[in-house]
């Protein structure tokens, strides 16, 4: 029998479909080749959260760097990516890119749209919890990955419940595939 990731607040269930485990970088490898626009999405919490010698602005960046990304910044995040003077961030409000991604022809803040895929971390669980909702329920032609450390049920893919350094060796891995490799 194969167990399932739980969320990480228990409460958060959302039916009889859920999110599969992300435990290795692999796993992407064929959502990734299908995918022709990719959005990064990236909450304040970022800035707090630890990557190697830095903070996970500094993994966004680099991330979007290696993969061609777009990056919102969600929630004041926007403030850290410019004092890194990286430009190629946009902010807005997380339950307004909640409802833009909702609209298939939604061509996002850089004019490049539409989006097929995003990947979300750095927002309070709750918050992201809801975002990933609904893009599940209502944003049905996109692949949303959340590489937060904590299981969220509603995206196609998230990170298990992880220990730091095991989520920071995901995290490596993520990045080249994505093509910045170590």
């Amino acid at each position: 029998m194969v167990m399932r990731p739980v969320p990480w607040q228990t409460g958060e269930i959302c039916g009889p479909e859920s999110a599969k485990s992300l435990s290795k970088a692999d796993v992407l490898k064929r959502d990734l080749k299908l995918c022709k626009k990719l959005l990064l999405i990236v909450g304040s919490e970022a800035a707090t959260e630890k990557y190697g010698k830095g903070d996970m602005i500094d993994y966004a960046i680099a991330l979007s760097k290696a993969g061609n990304m777009d990056v919102i910044a969600t929630g004041g995040a926007i403030k850290a990516f410019v004092e890194k003077g990286f430009d190629r961030a946009k902010s807005m409000g997380a339950m307004e890119v909640a409802f833009r991604l909702q609209d298939p022809e939604w061509v996002g803040p850089f004019g490049k749209g539409p989006y097929d895929m995003i990947m979300i971390y750095g927002m309070p669980y709750y918050m992201q919890w809801t975002l990933l909702s609904a893009v599940m329920n209502f944003g049905t032609h996109i692949t949303a990955i959340s590489i937060s450390r904590f299981f969220q049920p509603h995206a196609k893919w998230s990170v298990p419940n992880m220990k730091e350094k095991q989520y920071n060796a995901l995290l490596e891995d993520i990045l080249g595939l994505v093509g910045g490799g170590k």
